[in-house]
């Protein structure tokens, strides 16, 4: 349990809303629309300029912060890594030698054959 005197409590529940909260406060319903309006596609570069375009000063680094705290997020581009088996080895088939320390990899004697 935090241990905090009453006079400090009763200080902080009166004190006023910061500007930063007011703002996000004014900002949340707007950057949630155009998030739902974009089918819950758009990420925060988009969201962006979205609020932008319709007016509203705002950087892409807030719009990031609110969509953290909010917990949306943008639809990631490109296809998904497939997945790989464990018997399946990372760099295909190489045989390795004791000849060469590395393939492709110029030794002091010169380039391995």
């Amino acid at each position: 349990m935090l241990e905090l005197s009453p006079s400090t409590y009763c200080a902080r529940k009166t004190r006023a809303k910061s500007a930063r909260r007011l703002r996000d406060e004014e900002l949340i319903p707007l950057v949630t629309a155009v998030w739902e309006d974009s089918g819950r596609t758009y990420g925060a570069r988009k969201v962006t300029r979205a609020l932008v375009r319709a007016g509203h000063m705002v950087a892409r680094c807030m719009v990031e912060r609110l969509m953290r705290e909010l917990g949306i997020e943008g639809v990631i581009r490109g296809r998904a890594a497939a997945p790989r088996s464990p018997s399946q080895p990372l760099h295909g088939h190489r045989t390795w030698s004791t000849a060469t320390s590395r393939p492709n990899a110029r030794t002091s004697c010169g380039w391995p054959t």
